[in-house]
């Protein structure tokens, strides 16, 4: 059986996978409130493979919606773009539950997912195309209250579809 390096390994899972980018880990009681939370910056067109949070201790409080917020910022500011509706029951998650956009078109009544239990998730069914040639786009996070413990961190895997095409992962404070 081989044994690959790796870095080989992080290699072959760009090309099958697509390119991972993550937010650190940051506290909900700052980022899972009733204002728009900017989790990653787009550059470009890209595909959306997988989009989730994830709960890396158990979360508390009153956030129980969650949804993903697509807004265009350059050549003109446009959006927010709802990305599905608000999923319910994302208050009082343990730690590993994901929330995971499922895929389809923007502002149409397609559902983030909630997994109530840790450590497992569907996969979205249907990828997404996000911004555009020479875009420049922001993808954010909204809940429907105010949670008061946990934390978290945003994870999205995407295939560049532009020349130069990337999205980087924005700092949130802790």
């Amino acid at each position: 059986m081989a044994n690959y390096a790796p870095s080989t390994r992080a290699r072959i899972a760009d090309l099958n996978v697509g390119i991972r980018v993550e937010t650190g880990t940051y506290p909900c009681v700052t980022h899972h409130h009733i204002n728009q939370q900017e989790v990653f910056n787009v550059f470009g067109r890209i595909q959306i493979t997988h989009l989730f949070c994830e709960f890396i201790t158990d979360n508390a409080g009153a956030a129980s919606g969650f949804v993903f917020n697509y807004t265009i910022t350059a050549p003109a500011a446009v959006g927010p773009f709802a990305m599905g509706v608000i999923s319910a029951d994302a208050a009082a998650l343990v730690a590993g539950s994901r929330i995971v956009m499922v895929g389809g078109a923007v502002g149409v009544g397609t559902h983030s997912l909630v997994v109530a239990t840790g450590g497992y998730s569907s996969l979205a069914t249907t990828t997404t195309i996000l911004g555009g040639l020479d875009h420049e786009s922001t993808i954010g996070i909204l809940t429907d209250g105010e949670a008061t413990g946990g934390t978290a961190k945003c994870v999205l895997i995407y295939v560049p579809m532009s020349d130069g095409a990337y999205v980087t992962g924005n700092v949130l404070p802790v």
